[in-house]
């Protein structure tokens, strides 16, 4: 009888260009090169499935490729397809074009998830700049209760869930996706655990997704002003005052450029500066 992975790696994949697949190669070779080998990588892909079928990359052991061609929803399908497709104790999700930091990660997620009996964590995130070619800009993760109007988790790529556990992302969501999720894994599976020592990084490029609310015309903020209604209505949500929202964004703005002034400092001793700022600040949201 063969056992399950402990890790099933779920990665969403559309082509957009042939940068978009080299991104994606980077994502595959970043958890190849983990010391932690109890995992399976499970793409998802909504196009050119033929294509990357026939590429020996895609056939590799440990590999599994799946076609979400006539699979319904934006990003969410796919995402969720990937997610149904996981045999792993634990769900780790990692977009194509976001990667581990270092060949140790999934040996420290799993040392960390292992003692104790929580059913979602969420982990640190550094920003890779295509045009810069620069990795900055560190995000300390943590759920609060107004993260439907302020995101301090960044993306799904920063989060892992228990696989009996699985919860999907609603595919009536949009732009938000990421903070509906955040909020549905809170409501049904309590606060998550945090994971020390571990970055994920997310690339910073003009074709991803959140580049959409970039310059964005009428139209689109009226859909994101539904999209929110829609998710107030869901969660049973209580909006926030112009004036809250104004100064927990200040205050969440000024925590961040702290963290990225820190990390282009400290460089290879932020890890200890991190660990200082959870205990006197994070740790409370853990709690």
């Amino acid at each position: 009888m063969i056992s399950k992975p402990f890790f099933s790696i779920a990665i969403p994949f559309y082509y957009r260009d042939e940068n978009s697949i080299n991104q994606l190669y980077r994502c595959i070779n970043s958890v190849k090169k983990q010391t932690f080998k109890s995992y399976e990588i499970i793409i998802s892909t909504q196009n050119i499935f033929k294509r990357l079928k026939a590429d020996p990359v895609f056939n590799a052991k440990k590999i599994n490729l799946y076609n979400a061609e006539n699979i319904g929803g934006f990003i969410q399908g796919n995402i969720n397809n990937a997610m149904q497709n996981c045999s792993g104790k634990w769900i780790k999700i990692l977009f194509s074009d976001d990667f581990f930091f270092d060949q140790y990660s999934l040996f420290k997620i799993n040392l960390q998830l292992k003692s104790n009996d929580k059913k979602w964590a969420v982990m640190n995130s550094l920003h890779y700049d295509q045009a810069s070619r620069k990795i900055n800009k560190p995000l300390i993760p943590y759920f609060q209760e107004n993260i439907l109007e302020i995101n301090t988790i960044g993306s799904p790529s920063a989060i892992a869930l228990r696989n009996n556990k699985k919860i999907l992302f609603d595919k009536k969501s949009w732009m938000r996706l990421d903070v509906d999720y955040y909020y549905s894994l809170f409501e049904k599976l309590g606060k998550p655990q945090y994971i020390k020592n571990v970055f994920i990084v997310n690339e910073i490029h003009k074709k991803q997704f959140s580049a959409l609310l970039k310059d964005k015309d009428e139209s689109t903020k009226i859909k994101l002003n539904k999209e929110l209604e829609y998710l107030i209505y869901k969660h049973k949500y209580k909006k926030k005052s112009f004036l809250s929202l104004f100064f927990l964004r200040l205050f969440i703005k000024l925590d961040r450029l702290f963290l990225s002034i820190s990390y282009e400092i400290l460089n290879k001793h932020f890890k200890s500066l991190i660990q200082i700022l959870y205990k006197l600040k994070y740790e409370k949201y853990f709690k």
